[in-house]
């Protein structure tokens, strides 16, 4: 069997469209992938992490604080306004241990990075975290090593100054708050006393400036950690001097009636948000080098088939 110049010549052509066909299919599959893995999600997104340690049930001693654990389903709430996925988010309403923070807190390291924003919140006596807690002796050095560039601490109790003081020296840029100064006492309002507020009041106030539009003083549509507390640190003062003083005067003379000033200790650049972004799985960086590979597959299973027929033409 022959082949004539020309059957040669019209061969070649059709191999030539072959080939060009197949490289063009490669290098657009190619494009697809790299398209694709630019597009994707952030692999590093930013996420919330925080733990809620809310005790209200106390051993011989202490008042029980029964506030249905108020304080800690505020925080969910408002949270979760932010788009914080409920399983970032841990909580503690059993008697409250060292061993019960430390855990805590080594959730918070395990998991956050240091684009993600975390928060530690504690509502207890004062006279429980220093002295059944033991913060001073665990707190601070395990607050460092939470790598996070967003932290928040939040210490609801009377003289929450002193616990916030023990952390300041935190370098990784962070805001924390205490709803009382020290040797001051926080007030947390109880259903069998018939005032508006369950809970303790600052935290109350706090969380709820994050779902009220009047805390947003620059009107951007977000209500920022440091508006919350402006907001809160007003109106909470108010109310105790208003609602709560007047209903039980030995509360006001223990404050030689001059509310809690609750304390913001600020060394965060800017303005700290807790809107964090979807948690959506990364896109794997191989997938770019596997969007090559296919497309050489591809390639292949062109150019191959009509090559053969190239060679191989059916005789006449």
């Amino acid at each position: 069997m022959t082949i004539s110049l020309m059957e040669g010549a019209h061969s070649g052509r059709h191999l030539l469209v072959a080939i060009f066909l197949g490289l063009l299919v490669a290098t657009m599959t190619e494009n697809a992938f790299v398209c694709l893995a630019q597009t994707a999600p952030p692999v590093d997104p930013r996420e919330g992490w925080a733990v809620l340690l809310d005790m209200n049930d106390y051993p011989e001693g202490y008042t029980d604080l029964p506030t249905g654990y108020n304080d800690s389903q505020m925080w969910t709430a408002a949270l979760h306004s932010f788009g914080w996925q409920s399983h970032h988010v841990q909580l503690a309403r059993e008697t409250l241990t060292r061993a019960v923070g430390e855990t805590a807190v080594q959730f918070l390291i395990n998991n956050a990075d240091a684009n993600d924003v975390v928060l530690f919140f504690i509502f207890a006596h004062g006279t429980w975290i220093q002295n059944a807690m033991q913060w001073s002796d665990w707190f601070p050095s395990m607050w460092s090593s939470v790598a996070c560039q967003n932290k928040l601490l939040v210490v609801s109790a009377c003289g929450a100054e002193q616990f916030i003081d023990a952390a300041n020296s935190e370098a990784a840029p962070h805001i924390h708050i205490a709803s009382a100064g020290v040797g001051e006492y926080a007030w947390a309002g109880l259903p069998e006393e018939g005032l508006p507020i369950i809970g303790e009041v600052f935290n109350q106030f706090l969380t709820a400036a994050f779902l009220n539009v009047s805390s947003d003083a620059d009107d951007n549509g977000e209500v920022t950690v440091e508006e919350a507390f402006a907001f809160a640190s007003a109106v909470s003062r108010m109310y105790i001097t208003v609602e709560v003083f007047p209903r039980f005067p030995d509360y006001a003379e223990m404050c030689s009636h001059v509310a809690p000033t609750p304390v913001l200790a600020d060394a965060y650049p800017g303005e700290l948000s807790l809107k964090v972004e979807p948690g959506d799985a990364p896109v794997d960086p191989m997938l770019p080098l596997l969007g090559a590979l296919l497309a050489s597959v591809f390639s292949v299973a062109i150019l191959v088939p009509v090559t053969v027929v190239m060679r191989h033409p059916k005789p006449r």
